[in-house]
């Protein structure tokens, strides 16, 4: 398995920000996050044995949910009001793009993460539990819960999206 730096900052810091970002709803404290998780890596690599890539990604997710929950626990955390016109102007989003970032800005983080997991990881629910130390019940449950407030959120669009 490969352990140079320059390999996981190009194939997996991308994920790494994004999974922060879906946790902590807060762009600096991600990017910050994303260093924290390949500081760690690069410091622990040597003693680190991974079968293979999705071992590697799991882990790296697994430590990027770790320091999340700490930026959660630190004094420094603030809750932020959403980036909207960052979002609008940076990605060039149509109103209903926004409408929807919104909508998932507003979940608790543990349902934006088995969404982010799920959807854009394309982790199943088996390997979403291992990687978030908790049972196949309460994910199944966390993305039923969550579809359901996106459902709810979105609601005024009616059958133009469907959740």
């Amino acid at each position: 398995m490969e352990k140079n730096i320059d390999f996981v900052v190009e194939h997996y810091s991308d994920m790494i920000f994004r999974t922060a970002l879906s946790y902590l709803n807060n762009r600096t404290e991600a990017e910050d996050v994303a260093g924290e998780v390949l500081l760690k890596y690069f410091t622990d690599c040597e003693n680190l044995d991974f079968t293979d890539g999705e071992h590697l990604k799991a882990w790296l997710i697994r430590v990027t949910v770790n320091k999340c929950k700490d930026v959660f626990k630190s004094a420094r955390f603030k809750k932020n009001t959403v980036l909207e016109d960052v979002h609008a102007n940076e990605f060039n989003w149509s109103e209903a793009e926004i409408d929807v970032k919104r909508a998932l800005d507003k979940l608790d983080h543990k349902y934006r993460t088995v969404l982010y997991l799920y959807y854009y990881e394309e982790y199943k629910t088996e390997e979403i539990a291992e990687i978030l130390h908790t049972s196949k019940g309460t994910v199944v449950s966390r993305l039923s819960r969550a579809r359901n407030k996106l459902k709810i959120a979105l609601s005024d669009y009616g059958e133009e999206m469907s959740v």
